[in-house]
């Protein structure tokens, strides 16, 4: 190979050669050059082996950290392996312990709450007024609470139930009905309530809306009740009375109404209601005062007029009934004395006529008054509606955002409800007493005019009834 590239050289400059130099010069100098061109060849094989021994070695350098290398990343794997079971295993760990943390926060934050909502309605939530704000931190931080703050709360706790039961007697401010700062003997009765006294009298107090304020309760309290409260802090009474009903009380008194208010609220048809009420309770003065006028002895009648028809005396029975007309068997047996002579059809149709006569006497008003019990509901429920369209008129405009506003404009609707049953029910009450004392009275004068008859028909006082051949 080196051979040709010399000749191959040689026959490139030749022709230089030839211009330049004698061949002898020319081949001195290839000489030259293919023994400089051995050396670097040899030189640079040289330098080649010995490059390919280096890289052998830094290729079995590099094999053998490769090695280490696998190993390691085995190793590291493995531990990585390790690691992972032990985060999954500390995960699981993490979520009980924050579902247990959880759980404590929720308790703690419950508790805080009900313990606010105690001093909110506590007359003693006013000493308690400076502490109160480790629950206020409580509730306002999103965190879990530290330590402290659980145990500020605890001794809060204990604090509060140790003052629950204690009977606190002294001076000082409150609200009165009206907004103003009055001052006074406030005596707290633990956590149950608490009363006062001041120039102008004796009463209740409640905390107001936030719990940080004692407002002395509005409305009429009882007599004997602020009685009691002035003879207990003058040490007469160890026992002043409280309100049990957590409020309700005293709500009831803040919004209690007079009865002429209460009718005002039910709206214009309360009054055709009580109108109607009114003349129902005359008309039935009226029937009760009728009924009680009218004697139940018609047995002793009837046994007086029989025995003047058996004695013969007709005329002395006929003034008999006259004296006693205001009874009605007296009428009956009357109109029976006068058919004496007649026949049995008669007699019949003149006991009938009799007791027909009686009829609208008995029943007088009772048909009003059913009209009346009837009538009464339906103008209550024609209050209602009306008062329903107005409350669903104020929801139109103003929305269901409050619903006092609600409860209250249906419950003055259902007044007029309330006062027409009110009304209805006794009316139909006494409707039925009468209706079953006119059943009373005509049942016993029918029955004495059928016994009156059949002595008439003894004593031969009544034609017997022609036979159908008989006029022929």
């Amino acid at each position: 190979m080196k051979n040709i590239l010399i000749a191959v050289f040689i026959l490139l400059l030749a022709p230089c050669a030839a211009l330049a130099a004698t061949w002898q010069e020319i081949s001195d100098a290839l000489t030259t050059m293919n023994q400089q061109g051995l050396s670097r060849a040899a030189m640079i094989e040289q330098l080649m082996q010995q490059n390919e021994a280096d890289l052998k070695q830094a290729l079995s350098q590099l094999r053998g950290q490769v090695k280490d290398q696998k190993q390691q990343l085995s190793s590291v794997q493995q531990r990585l392996g390790e690691l992972s079971k032990t985060e999954q295993q500390l995960n699981q760990e993490l979520a009980a312990e924050q579902e247990e943390i959880e759980d404590i926060q929720g308790t703690v934050l419950g508790a805080a709450k009900r313990v606010n909502d105690l001093f909110e309605h506590s007359p003693l939530g006013t000493e308690f007024a400076p502490d109160r704000e480790t629950v206020d931190t409580i509730l306002e931080k999103k965190a879990f609470p530290g330590m402290d703050e659980i145990r500020a709360l605890t001794a809060l706790c204990r604090t509060y139930t140790t003052a629950s039961g204690q009977v606190m007697l002294g001076n000082g401010e409150f609200f009165a009905a009206d907004g103003t700062v009055v001052r006074g003997e406030i005596a707290r009765i633990g956590a149950l309530g608490a009363v006062y006294r001041d120039r102008d009298g004796a009463g209740y107090l409640q905390a107001n809306s936030d719990g940080r304020e004692l407002v002395a309760v509005a409305g009429e309290i009882p007599a004997p009740a602020r009685s009691a409260i002035d003879r207990f802090f003058r040490g007469e009474d160890r026992h002043p009375p409280l309100d049990i009903s957590g409020g309700a009380v005293f709500l009831q008194l803040t919004q209690s109404k007079s009865f002429s208010e209460w009718l005002k609220s039910g709206g214009f048809l309360v009054w055709p209601i009580l109108a109607i009420g009114a003349i129902a309770l005359l008309l039935a003065a009226e029937r009760l005062v009728f009924f009680l006028r009218i004697r139940a002895n018609s047995d002793t009648i009837l046994h007086q007029v029989t025995r003047y028809v058996e004695l013969d005396q007709v005329k002395e029975g006929e003034m008999f009934c006259r004296e006693k007309k205001n009874a009605p068997t007296c009428q009956i047996l009357s109109s029976c004395l006068k058919q004496i002579g007649q026949t049995q059809d008669v007699l019949d149709n003149a006991l009938e006529e009799a007791l027909l006569r009686q009829m609208p006497r008995f029943e007088r008003f009772l048909p009003t008054m059913a009209m009346f019990a009837a009538i009464s509901p339906l103008l209550g429920l024609l209050g209602t509606v009306t008062g329903m369209i107005s409350t669903f008129q104020v929801i139109t405009v103003f929305g269901t955002g409050d619903p006092k506003m609600m409860s209250g404009g249906i419950s003055e609707a259902l007044i007029t409800t309330q006062v027409g049953l009110a009304v209805a029910i006794p009316i139909m009450l006494l409707h039925h007493l009468f209706e079953r004392r006119v059943d009373v009275l005509i049942g016993d004068l029918e029955e004495k005019g059928t016994a009156f008859k059949i002595t008439l028909l003894k004593t031969g006082r009544i034609k017997a009834q022609p036979q159908d051949g008989d006029h022929e």
